[in-house]
């Protein structure tokens, strides 16, 4: 008898055992899932989360990553303009709750989705596998239900690996500050350029490559698609506008004459769908087609000699179109919201210099701008002026700021400590120590401070190196 109790308890305390296991690691993926990393290393959701103002938010898979130049669209009308575009293998769905977390009310949303989202029904492996680590910037979900069921199809490897990932990357976070306010310095936006050759084991046809969830699932739109209408309804509410376009293809055999009669009827039926939940789509997909010649690693792939074509198109037929309202700005504002994302972002800098601390070239503690990456022992600076941004409590401090470099040649440099001007050194060699004297009222107590570096002969090294150098910078500091 004792023996079927022992039994019994046994069972008992091995089901609460695994009940408590499950709830357990439920909890876990959940706070780790939902624990936000503050700054990327990933460039896009960076820029997503940190730029203020009004934007132009370009979203899709790689046809618009490859076929949008998203700063030539900023440029032509004033407003910030950021490429989130990646995989087209990743959810619409996901994209959009992405976007919905960091949306501005002023925000426009343009959507040049693929065929597959019309019709695609399953998630990829890789994307349900990665959502923990990796592709974290994903990691929205409309309901508790939907990410239970995230949380259960994560294989127990993908999970442990998603986490380390993830714990590397929080960690890390404050090196990746400086490399993405540099990126937006320079007015990168999220646009990329392909000239890699066409993949020769692509299906044969091009339509056969397009409409590859239609010819599996039927030229029919998908459950999903319409349950990502409600979605994009919700975002219409939120922001100045959302209106999805076609996308960019490439290739002689793509919309052949004999698969129009098809493809004709589903666009009809995209476009009716669209229109009775008062979504718009603008354009015609049948002139975004390029000939073979611009073509790239794959049929949604255009050259970057095609993205300019493609881009001065789209701003054309936005001008054409009602919705040019929405995209009426002037530079005045423009230049306000850019300062305000920059000045947003350098916000992030949450750490003191402090007093005598040697602030080398690779300190999370300070943001670089206008200089190359990070060498052995030095960074070296690029053109005729460089920037480091910092933070420091001035207490204490007598006013004297040491700096350790190496130059190319002979170098005349002129320093500037929150626009004052602190002087000009001559120097020549390598392993030199200069000094500038200052008023230490001069620093900004919990505020972001900067040292400006001109330089008078800044030239390019050689004829392999075409970088126009000055100084290799090692470190600075404060006494």
């Amino acid at each position: 008898m004792n023996q079927i109790k022992q039994s019994k308890k046994f069972l008992l305390y091995t089901i609460i055992l695994l009940i408590l296991t499950l709830i357990i690691y439920i909890v876990v993926y959940h706070q780790i899932g939902n624990n936000t990393i503050l700054i990327n290393k990933f460039y896009k959701p960076f820029m997503l989360q940190h730029t203020k103002g009004s934007r132009i938010i370009i979203d899709s898979g790689s046809n618009s990553l490859y076929s949008l130049d998203s700063y030539m669209i900023e440029k032509e009308f004033n407003i910030q303009t950021i490429n989130l575009s990646d995989a087209a293998a990743y959810p619409l769905k996901q994209k959009l709750l992405r976007i919905e977390k960091y949306l501005n009310k002023n925000d426009i949303i343009i959507l040049p989705l693929e065929w597959k989202y019309y019709s695609r029904i399953e998630f990829v492996d890789y994307f349900k596998n990665n959502l923990l680590g990796k592709l974290h910037y994903y990691y929205n979900f409309d309901s508790n239900y939907e990410e239970l069921k995230q949380i259960i199809n994560t294989p127990f490897i993908d999970f442990i690996k998603n986490i380390i990932y993830k714990y590397k990357l929080l960690q890390k976070q404050y090196e990746y500050l400086g490399i993405n306010i540099e990126k937006f310095n320079n007015n990168k936006r999220g646009t990329r350029t392909n000239n890699m050759k066409f993949i020769s084991n692509l299906p044969k046809s091009c339509d056969k490559y397009l409409f590859s969830k239609q010819l599996k699932n039927g030229f029919e739109l998908s459950k999903t698609f319409k349950e990502n209408i409600q979605i994009i309804k919700r975002l219409q509410t939120k922001s100045k506008a959302v209106i999805l376009t076609w996308p960019t293809v490439v290739g002689d055999s793509c919309y052949r004459q004999d698969s129009r009669l098809y493809i004709d009827k589903f666009i009809l039926k995209i476009k009716n769908y669209l229109e009775k939940n008062k979504i718009q789509i603008i354009g015609n997909p049948y002139d975004n087609k390029f000939p073979t010649k611009y073509i790239a690693d794959t049929y949604y792939h255009v050259q970057s000699s095609a993205s300019k074509i493609r881009t001065k198109r789209f701003i054309n037929l936005i001008k054409q179109n009602n919705i040019s309202q929405y995209f009426k700005s002037n530079k005045l504002n423009y230049l306000k919201d850019i300062e305000l994302s920059k000045s947003n972002m350098f916000n992030l800098l949450n750490k003191n210099c402090l007093h005598k601390e040697r602030i080398g070239f690779k300190s999370s503690k300070v943001v670089f701008t206008g200089w190359s990456h990070p060498e052995k022992k030095f960074r070296w600076s690029l053109d005729n002026d460089a920037k480091i941004f910092f933070k420091i409590k001035p207490d204490n401090l007598v006013g004297k700021l040491k700096l350790s470099i190496n130059t190319l040649g002979k170098q005349i440099i002129e320093i500037y400590l929150n626009k004052y001007y602190l002087g000009k050194r001559i120097v020549n060699g390598i392993n030199k120590e200069i000094d500038f004297n200052f008023d230490p009222k001069i620093l900004i107590k919990n505020k972001i401070n900067t040292i400006k570096f001109e330089f008078k002969n800044a030239h390019i090294p050689n004829d392999k190196d075409k970088r126009v150098l000055a100084i290799a910078f090692k470190s600075f500091k404060f006494e």
